[in-house]
């Protein structure tokens, strides 16, 4: 039965073209799944690195420095860090053996905004675009303006639908960059417009004119009880 089980977890794998080797089969399949409050994939609150090895294959869960959401970086330890569209960066509560997650960043790393395989009941994403969120919420809500250390990161759903990805346990938070596009005078007028360290309404004309879209993701275990 545990052959079985193996096998059919290397299959839902191989689908998902991820390589991982018959001593490395996870015992739970990894849907891509941020479920805010609870999970990511199978990973949760309680998660460790043991428990990442266990779930991800030890060759795939590697120790090395995160890219944070102000473009930092902080010792954690990477899953699938040859998969830019796959990987998972991990930062935890102290260095034991034991620590517990502190935090998720999805994609790390990965230049490819418009591929990430992690994403919410809501395909929410990299590459989700500025107006879609404002649909899914069902209002207007708030942003950092651009082009410094936290700029385009949600501050605030002003309690529209998306409210429920502000959970005190398993927050999770988006930052928005504007995407591509041929340079012109008008593109760059109304860039210059939202590039200031001040909130702004995703209902602004120049922030629905250039329709940012996310190019990061981050999930926190810091509101949870240890």
């Amino acid at each position: 039965m545990q052959t079985v089980r193996r096998l059919f977890v290397l299959l839902i794998f191989a689908g998902c073209g991820i390589s991982v080797s018959a001593a490395d089969a996870v015992p739970v399949p990894n849907d891509w799944l941020i479920v805010p409050g609870k999970r990511a994939g199978p990973i949760t609150p309680k998660t460790t690195r043991g428990d990442l090895v266990r779930l991800f294959g030890a060759r795939n869960v590697q120790d090395d420095e995160i890219v944070i959401s102000d473009g930092g970086r902080e010792p954690g330890t990477i899953v699938f860090g040859d998969q830019p569209d796959a990987s998972l960066g991990v930062l935890w509560f102290d260095d034991t053996p034991d620590a517990r997650v502190r935090s998720l960043v999805f994609c790390q790393g990965s230049e490819l905004a418009e591929k990430c395989r992690w994403h919410t009941e809501d395909s929410i994403s990299f590459g989700t675009g500025l107006k879609t969120l404002e649909r899914l919420n069902g209002r207007k809500f708030k942003l950092n303006g651009f082009d410094w250390g936290y700029g385009g990161s949600i501050t605030s759903w002003e309690g529209g639908r998306l409210e429920r990805l502000s959970a005190a346990c398993g927050r999770v938070t988006l930052r928005l960059d504007p995407p591509p596009a041929p340079p012109s005078d008008e593109r760059s007028s109304l860039i210059a417009e939202i590039e200031d360290n001040s909130e702004f309404w995703s209902s602004d004309p120049p922030m629905q004119a250039i329709d940012p879209a996310v190019d990061h993701m981050s999930m926190s275990f810091r509101g949870c009880s240890r």
